[in-house]
């Protein structure tokens, strides 16, 4: 796989020299169909930051939108708003709640938004956790992760009791995006073993008993890394685009998807001289680099969002043209309630993001979090209620003016105690 790579690299190169456009090459494979998602693509960002006069618009890869009031509950008020997932029947949430002890995961009717229960227990017992990280809900049980604990642990939906757990083979740090697919666990470590060096590892595949199946570990030249001189890698980048998971790897500026228990490379991300470089540590150095965000994959194209230069920028990637457009927006750095040090000055607090021209609805595409494979969710809470309901209120030309009212109605109903309303996107294809 690495000489695939090496081997994609030197061809983009090649034809970048040539000045001929990038063209898509098919990764082999032993399958007789090679469909159109296992391609290999090269997207040159470094040559196309040159932002359009086209509206970035949401409708590009959102067909629709629902919204869900969580009831509000003696035992299910739920403070800050962390991971969640929708399955078919249930909306689960991990949060800072406000019950004592304080629950793990609030778990609240798919449809209705009823509060139906709480899951986990807090210490550090037998299937004792400290606090969750991540919830993942597949067929009839639910897999949460937990801070200081290299396991999921799996409990029913139908009771919340208390299954098992499966050993993660991910030390350090608990996992904070993951999927379950076909009785796999696909996760993003970074790194796995430290034995007087770091060992890199973008994306692990293994099985419930915690035995690894495929990893994608880059060529890293660990010369003069030790405890103090590690890479920092930041926090994987990762979705789903037709329940096969992807990720991008700041090693390589390659994402990588699993099929099945192989891990194959999808995009190469050409960066140039934007591209980070592997030991520079957290500074004030970093808004001169593409630091990605967020990534969103449709049939027809792959979105991104990316920091550069203390600017917030999206590209869009249009899989059959090969067209790619950047936009770059102002955007505000991070606030705080205690002074922010000059080497954190280049972060992004939060910009304008995508034009919302589905219901009008906007808390900046940044902080639109996956919630399932194909869909995700703006929290609409205390804090921000004010300030979304002016936003959809002067919003016009929207695709669904009648879930706009719905959207207005349901702010206006909340009270001041009151758990948060998810408005659901679902992404197209």
């Amino acid at each position: 796989m690495k000489h695939l790579l090496t081997l994609c690299i030197g061809f983009f190169m090649l034809l970048s020299c040539n000045n001929k456009p990038s063209q898509s090459a098919a990764i082999a494979t032993d399958e007789p169909e090679v469909n159109e998602d296992t391609l290999f693509r090269v997207i040159d960002l470094a040559n196309n930051l040159k932002p359009c006069s086209d509206s970035l618009l949401l409708s590009d890869i959102v067909e629709d939108v629902e919204y869900v009031k969580l009831e509000t509950a003696d035992n299910g008020l739920v403070g800050a708003m962390n991971r969640g997932y929708v399955s078919d029947s249930a909306i689960f949430y991990s949060s800072s709640g406000n019950t004592t002890p304080p629950p793990h995961i609030f778990m609240f009717d798919r449809f209705t938004g009823k509060f139906i229960r709480t899951i986990g227990k807090s210490g550090q017992g037998p299937g004792e956790m400290h606090w969750p990280i991540g919830v993942v809900a597949r067929d009839s049980l639910v897999y949460i992760s937990s801070t200081y604990r290299n396991e999921l642990f799996v409990h029913k939906i139908k009771n919340g009791e208390f299954v098992k757990c499966i050993p993660l083979n991910k030390p350090h740090t608990a996992a904070e995006n993951y999927y379950i697919v076909n009785n796999r666990i696909i996760h993003f470590p970074f790194y796995d073993v430290w034995d007087g060096k770091y060992l890199m590892c973008d994306m692990s595949i293994q099985d419930f008993d915690g035995n690894i199946i495929q990893k994608q570990t880059p060529d890293v030249d660990y010369t003069g890394f030790d405890d103090r001189n590690r890479p920092n890698t930041g926090f994987a980048v990762a979705w789903a685009y037709k329940n096969h998971p992807n990720v991008y790897s700041f090693f390589t500026d390659t994402i990588y998807a699993a099929f099945d228990d192989t891990i194959r490379p999808r995009y190469f991300l050409s960066l140039g001289k934007y591209k980070r470089p592997l030991q520079l540590k957290v500074s004030a150095e970093w808004k001169n680099y593409i630091i990605f965000h967020r990534f969103w994959e449709t049939k027809d194209c792959l979105l991104g969002s990316f920091g550069l230069e203390q600017k917030a920028w999206f590209f869009r990637y249009d899989k059959k043209s090969k067209e790619i457009k950047t936009w770059k927006q102002d955007a505000e750095g991070l606030k705080a309630s205690f002074p922010i040090p000059p080497a954190y000055e280049w972060i992004i607090g939060s910009a304008a993001g995508i034009i919302n021209d589905i219901d009008g609805c906007s808390d900046h595409l940044r902080k639109m979090d996956y919630i399932s494979e194909n869909q995700f969710a703006i929290c609409i809470t205390q804090d921000n209620r004010d300030e979304i309901r002016k936003i959809v209120s002067e919003s016009t030309n929207v695709k669904f003016p009648e879930k706009r009212q719905q959207l207005l109605e349901l702010i206006d109903s909340m009270g001041p105690d009151d758990n948060p309303i998810l408005a659901i996107y679902k992404l197209k294809d």
